[in-house]
């Protein structure tokens, strides 16, 4: 015949133990909650700074097809300067950007599932997949190209 242990109970230092590493990992999931919303937030706020800018530059071509003579080249440089500061931000909210999905990936490390982590070296792998920010680069780019077309055509009409 079989004997079976008698379960002991656990200790209270095991028990304190076991209920730490629970709350630790309670403690890091909300964290790791709080990144991804910041992040998020991030693009929300970059979204709307793509939006304006846009709207901006577009606002700037209605007011030189609407002018037309060589007093539109204040406008023009106005684009251009508007241009490279949009440029500028695009920057930094990359940067801003990889830094926090830097501390998630991180904080990801130490979960069962590592989500961004592996949908990101997924799309590494893809062939298709184009960053964001080699797409958002274009509109200012378009746009001081449009500019300079732009002032090419006036000099030329104008004199």
């Amino acid at each position: 015949m079989l004997k079976m242990k008698k379960n002991k109970p656990m200790s209270e230092k095991a028990q304190s133990s076991t209920q730490n590493s629970a709350e630790d990992k309670d403690t890091l999931l909300a964290q790791w909650q709080t990144c991804v919303e910041m992040a998020n937030a991030v693009s929300e706020r970059r979204d709307t700074m793509n939006n304006l800018f846009a709207t901006l530059n577009l606002a700037i071509i209605a007011a030189i097809s609407y002018m037309w003579d060589i007093k539109t080249v204040g406008l023009l440089i106005a684009g251009i300067a508007v241009c490279i500061v949009w440029m500028l931000f695009i920057r930094n909210f990359r940067e801003l950007n990889r830094a926090k999905f830097e501390v998630i990936n991180a904080i990801e490390q130490q979960l069962p599932v590592k989500a961004f982590c592996n949908e990101w070296q997924y799309l590494k792998k893809a062939q298709k997949y184009i960053e964001g920010t080699k797409l958002e680069k274009s509109l200012p780019i378009s746009f001081v190209a449009l500019y300079g077309g732009i002032f090419i055509l006036i000099i030329i009409t104008t004199f």
